[in-house]
């Protein structure tokens, strides 16, 4: 992990010396002949006369360059990481992918079977109230689960990543023994930042389940749609804030507090930057999850019968079997590139605030061929 430990006093890498005034050339300004003129200032093509000298490609010794990183760097940098490191990114993916699906199924087995009523005429019929109530119910547990998952996988990425920036191998061995020795500060990020965000959910929309529950109907539906909208901001701002506190875990051995700082010094400045790539990288992440889960949800049958109110057939365990199947598969390459992309934004971060790309570079060129 050589050159991932945070220096002291940190500054910006294009940031000049205390005291020291840059040199006139750095802004594109011939300097004085005798004063370091190029040799090739007096040809009319060098450039001496105001052209700004060549820029040096930056060393590339894995899956992205060592500089500050583009978007689209930032998305192939991450599909990279998992097909160079297929073993550990999608083998441990897998893992929780697995025990995620399964907590899913679950839930759904038993939170989401309404409740129903017989009518005059002899039919049966959802409870509206019931099953906005459950509803309610399941997304905050939903997203207590999806935020666990992303903020492992984001430290199981940030394992990989660490290592392909400088273009090491890292097998599912490596990744492995790296989330061992971080384990217990990983764990502990990850449950207090999923309590902030699970908590400001819950919170929100608790009086919109309450009021379902007591037989409000669409009425609870509404309250629980403007508690969704009025915790959108503070659970968007505290986890852009915290996002890369995992990665400053794994790669910096960071403890718990030290991590939520670093990361919230990380952010400081960048924050828009990071929430719209993030929101670029769960896009992307829903699209291809969708298309490849397709097909099992197919063969579940339509699970939106739960809402339709015109019938109350209960969702059979094959329907829910066959869906989290295709969340398992959908979600096991999908989830491991949204989170290599929050990895690669700290080392994006790094790079940008602490000149990282320097540290690693020489690394890299440590490394035996």
């Amino acid at each position: 992990m050589t050159g991932w430990t945070a220096p002291e006093g940190a500054q910006p890498a294009s940031s000049p010396p205390s005291g020291d005034a840059p040199p006139a050339s750095s802004y594109g300004i011939a300097p004085a002949p005798g004063h370091g003129t190029p040799p090739d200032a007096g040809s009319g093509y060098g450039y001496g006369y105001g052209w700004p000298p060549p820029t040096p490609a930056a060393p590339r010794p894995g899956i992205v360059p060592l500089r500050p990183l583009g978007v689209g760097e930032l998305l192939d940098g991450s599909f990279t990481a998992i097909r160079t490191a297929p073993l550990a990114s999608l083998g441990i993916g897998a893992i929780v992918m697995l025990v995620n699906q399964a907590l899913f199924l679950l839930i759904d087995d038993t939170v989401l079977q309404p409740q129903t009523r017989t009518t005059t005429d002899g039919s049966t019929v959802t409870v509206t109230s019931d099953a906005v109530a459950r509803l309610g119910v399941a997304y905050i547990v939903i997203t207590l689960l999806m935020s666990i998952e992303l903020l492992l996988l984001t430290g199981v990425m940030a394992a990989i990543v660490g290592e392909r920036v400088v273009g090491r191998r890292v097998s599912l061995a490596d990744a492995a023994a790296l989330l061992r020795r971080a384990a217990g500060p990983l764990t502990r990020v990850v449950v207090i930042v999923t309590l902030l965000v699970t908590g400001t959910v819950a919170v929100a929309v608790g009086p919109g389940i309450a009021a379902a529950a007591a037989g409000a109907g669409t009425g609870g539906a509404w309250f629980i749609v403007l508690g969704l909208l009025l915790a959108a901001v503070p659970v968007l701002y505290v986890w852009t804030t915290l996002s890369l506190a995992p990665a400053a875990v794994v790669l910096e051995r960071q403890g718990v507090r030290a991590a939520l700082r670093r990361s919230r010094k990380l952010v400081h400045g960048a924050w828009w930057r990071i929430f719209w790539i993030s929101l670029l990288a769960w896009l992307i992440s829903v699209v291809i999850s969708t298309i490849l889960s397709l097909p099992f949800r197919a063969a579940g049958g339509d699970l939106s019968r739960i809402l339709s109110g015109r019938t109350a057939d209960k969702l059979s365990f094959t329907a829910l079997l066959m869906t989290a199947l295709g969340g398992f598969v959908g979600g096991t390459l999908a989830r491991p590139f949204q989170a290599g992309v929050s990895a690669l934004l700290y080392v994006d971060r790094r790079m940008r605030a602490e000149g990282l790309d320097l540290a690693l570079a020489q690394a890299a060129s440590a490394e035996p061929q």
